[in-house]
């Protein structure tokens, strides 16, 4: 695992698409979208992304309306190479160097992240 370069990018936009399919995502991925986000996210300092073989782990550091307060925000997580754990743990790592906390989301029927200290505070809706 290790934070991802623009030679990434083929790799990442490819993963992006499985995790869509994966997650039942209601929107049509854009492959330029996708590739013009990515190449932001690992070029900013205030964002990172992490590959693995067959996974990732895209992020920003952001604030919400309600605190200055940052917060490390997740923008895609996936990995069917058994290494989501490790993506997970690197970007603790990555928030707590910026005194941020983690925000994250999981597919429905994902992993209980309360075993990990993480409890869920709101639901997404879609509609």
């Amino acid at each position: 695992m290790r934070f991802a370069r623009g030679s990434d990018l083929p790799l990442l936009v490819e993963l992006v698409g499985r995790l869509v399919a994966a997650s039942g995502i209601p929107l049509a991925m854009d492959p330029d979208h996708t590739r013009s986000v990515l190449r932001r996210l690992i070029i900013s300092d205030n964002a990172a992304v992490w590959v693995t073989a067959r996974g990732f782990l895209a992020a920003s550091i952001e604030q919400t309306v309600i605190s200055p307060a940052p917060v490390a925000a997740e923008h895609g997580w996936y990995a069917e190479d058994g290494k989501g754990l490790r993506l997970l743990r690197a970007f603790e790592a990555w928030a707590a160097e910026r005194g941020a906390m983690v925000r994250l989301s999981t597919g429905i029927g994902g992993p209980d992240l309360s075993r990990l200290g993480y409890r869920s505070v709101e639901t997404a809706w879609v509609k």
